[in-house]
């Protein structure tokens, strides 16, 4: 980094040719006593942009608090912006260039902040073009850049899966709901085993052959819910990673059902502690997703998962209709709603006053350690579970809000939930992390 921000070309094509070929953001290791990685991040001036924001998930702050831009260095055609991040930082970020119609409200008011930032996203963001590592998506389309320092976790699965087909059976299903009046598509996986894919953490084999498709096989399977199934059949296909594990025998042979959340406004109205959305799923898709798949059958295991706002119903859900859920992992959990503000949300309150007397689930919690205003709440909720009798397992993980840390979290928390031995029995604990920030 330092060899090229001090050449004399810097902005020329010889030096872009050289940035292209380095791959940005640009890095160099700090000379501190933290081991933290100086970063900067590019981008070449392509029209009549009068400047240039940058969002990194879980450090910038928030852009309806002002969004982060960067400077233009005079004389070029060369925008930066420069920071530093922890050795092991894992994140996605994007750039947004605006033009000159596109400034930011000057009223400072939040939620003309927050409306000006998603429409000036809606049409501009893009991934960093410059990055080698492949952009992924966000959860409605707009193309994230990875962010992998040196030390960044990545869980091995996802490594061993890379560029691997899944073995198991995929059905994508259409649900067309009369209780929410709508119409989705959901994804049902009969997970199959990759063989000889190497090992992902644990030596086992679970045995699975080909026909690890077929229904004459079902009975007794757990059977996964997972939200946002559009990011995870879509955007962060996670089949090949689930036969990675469950060749390793980290985790069974299971039915993993997917549940596309349609739009962002469709996600907030449905997820947020909404009774009618369960009721559906109940009455509608499970019993559709059953005649399908499991016919005259019922799961042996069921677990819900969710990140965000899904992770907030996933465990509205398993405590308000516990006789359905043994299990739940919760990422990022929401657990402030319905008030930004506030610490101790309405479920954990519930829960804390006895008003959901829910036989004991096995509950894994984790937010990631750069959540500042989500951690306390997180905490909050995990006290008030374990203090009404539920197995809990709460972890902090290294990262942020973000879909590249709850790739490998969803991973972890499957293999708790559903994996080999006594479930729940390793709950009832509690990892954090000491950062430094």
């Amino acid at each position: 980094m330092t060899a090229l921000m001090a050449r004399a070309d810097l902005g020329g094509d010889a030096w872009w040719a050289d940035v292209a070929a380095s791959g940005t953001p640009l890095l160099e290791a700090g000379t501190g006593p933290d081991g933290a990685i100086d970063v900067v991040f590019l981008w070449r001036q392509q029209g009549c942009e009068t400047q240039v924001y940058i969002d990194v998930w879980s450090h910038t702050p928030h852009p309806a608090q002002g969004p982060t831009a960067l400077m233009k260095i005079a004389g070029t055609d060369v925008w930066q912006w420069r920071t530093r991040l922890p050795a092991d930082w894992r994140g996605s970020y994007f750039l947004v260039p605006a033009g000159q119609a596109d400034g930011a409200s000057d009223t400072g008011e939040r939620r003309a902040m927050r409306h000006w930032w998603i429409a000036l996203m809606a049409r501009a963001a893009t991934a960093d073009p410059l990055n080698r590592l492949p952009p992924h998506g966000g959860a409605w389309g707009v193309r994230l850049s990875a962010l992998l320092l040196p030390d960044a976790p990545v869980h091995p699965a996802w490594r061993a899966a890379r560029d691997v087909p899944p073995q198991g059976r995929l059905l994508e299903v259409r649900w067309a709901s009369a209780l929410l009046d709508t119409v989705r598509p959901v994804w049902v996986y009969r997970s199959g085993a990759l063989q000889n894919c190497g090992n992902s953490g644990n030596s086992g084999n679970s045995g699975n052959s080909g026909n690890s498709g077929d229904t004459a096989d079902t009975a007794d399977l757990p059977l996964a819910i997972l939200l946002d199934g559009q990011y995870w059949a879509r955007q962060m296909p996670l089949f090949s990673a689930l036969d990675v594990l469950t060749a390793a025998g980290d985790l069974p042979p299971a039915v993993y059902l997917l549940i596309d959340a349609i739009s962002p406004e469709r996600r907030a109205h449905e997820l947020p502690c909404h009774a009618p959305f369960w009721r559906a799923v109940h009455e509608e898709l499970l019993p559709q997703v059953m005649t399908q798949v499991m016919p005259d059958r019922l799961p042996g295991l069921t677990v819900v998962a969710g990140q965000s706002y899904g992770g907030l119903a996933a465990l509205y859900a398993a405590l308000h209709w516990p006789q359905r859920y043994q299990g739940v992992l919760s990422q990022s959990g929401s657990f402030w709603w319905p008030d930004a503000e506030s610490v101790n949300g309405w479920l954990a309150g519930q829960v804390g006053a006895g008003h959901l007397r829910a036989p004991s689930l096995n509950i894994v919690l984790q937010a990631g350690c750069y959540e500042d205003d989500m951690l306390e709440t997180s905490r909050v909720m995990a006290a008030a579970l374990r203090d009404t009798g539920h197995r809990v397992a709460y972890y902090e993980v290294r990262g942020g809000h973000d879909w590249l840390c709850w790739r490998d979290g969803l991973l972890d928390g499957l293999c708790r939930l559903l994996g080999p031995g006594p479930r729940g029995q390793q709950c009832n604990e509690r990892t954090t992390t000491t950062i430094d920030k």
